[in-house]
């Protein structure tokens, strides 16, 4: 009994890790594209800049989806991934001169 419980944990666990292991790949791929976004748009490029702006959205969206077909675990942990990836990039956007 007690090893078919354990066993379900650890495969819970394991879906929760990727989603956020997905979370900080996706979070770190969006927010570096921000800082180009951002350039693209201070260098006077609005149509690369949107064109880079829509399809940050579309892939984190995508993303998103498919964590939420695989599950409310895996969906939790990509969120958290991209949400302490977002807390680096502002600590790190703060340092910068």
């Amino acid at each position: 009994m007690t090893s078919t419980v354990f066993a379900h944990l650890h495969g819970a666990l394991a879906v929760f890790v990727a989603g956020f292991a997905v979370g900080l790949l996706v979070g770190a791929a969006h927010f570096a594209s921000l800082r180009w976004n951002a350039a693209l748009f201070v260098a006077g490029c609005p149509v690369r800049a949107l064109a880079l702006q829509l399809s940050r959205f579309a892939l984190t969206a995508a993303v998103f989806i498919v964590l939420a077909k695989v599950g409310v675990l895996a969906l939790l942990g990509g969120t958290g991934g991209i949400m302490w990836t977002r807390s680096i990039a502002l600590t790190l956007g703060r340092a910068e001169p």
